[in-house]
């Protein structure tokens, strides 16, 4: 079992977000953002905060990676999944990882994600 943890400043990311008009499309893919088109920003940090747990529990940083091939994604009943490209699906294969479990919230001025990859 692997864990990440990460929070984030939900006013930092907005700030990060405006002043590099390229980041979003950089973080997110087309399905993360056509599911968040109608969040509040405090929404698209926790996801972020979320790609950084994965990344920080399988323990490779990005090398290797790009943030797309971490996707995050609410299911049927709104749960957060986290969805892995082959690519990222190799590196928690490394660790002996095959399910990644994620818990995301945020309050009015952060964001917080944890991972366990079992």
């Amino acid at each position: 079992m692997y864990p990440g943890i990460d929070i984030i400043e939900i006013a930092r990311f907005e700030q990060a977000c405006r002043r590099h008009s390229k980041l979003v499309a950089r973080l997110f893919t087309d399905r993360e953002l056509t599911e968040l088109s109608k969040k509040h920003v405090s929404s698209l940090a926790a996801r972020f905060a979320g790609k950084e747990a994965v990344l920080k529990a399988l323990g490779i940083g990005l090398r290797g990676l790009s943030w797309h091939d971490i996707e995050i994604l609410r299911n049927e009943v709104g749960e957060p999944v986290v969805y892995l490209s082959e690519r990222a699906q190799a590196a928690a294969r490394l660790r002996g990882a095959e399910t990644v479990r994620i818990s995301l919230s945020h309050s009015k001025d952060t964001a917080i994600a944890s991972v366990i990859l079992e």
